[in-house]
């Protein structure tokens, strides 16, 4: 049974082994920083896009400012989805 509080060793290398699979992408590979930057990049700039929309109602160029970057960070995070996806 794996338990996922325990505590494990690092054997020297600098970097701490994978507990369980949630610890790695099905390729194996720990998780990618950059994939966590976009998605905490989307979460503000939809806050943002709420906050002004809300703000200035009328101003859809306001607006815009920030629905633009959030909207490439989401085509961002499915290009590298399916990126993934692919062997």
């Amino acid at each position: 049974m794996d338990d996922p509080y325990s505590i494990r060793p690092n054997h020297g290398s600098g970097t701490p082994e994978p507990h369980s699979m949630a610890d790695t992408r099905p390729g194996g590979d720990p998780p990618d920083r950059a994939t966590g930057a976009l998605w905490v990049a989307l979460a503000v700039f939809v806050g943002l896009n709420a906050v002004s929309s809300i703000a200035r109602p009328d101003n859809v160029l306001f607006s815009l400012v920030f629905g633009i970057p959030a909207v490439l960070c989401l085509a961002a995070l499915v290009a590298r989805y399916l990126k993934r996806r692919r062997p």
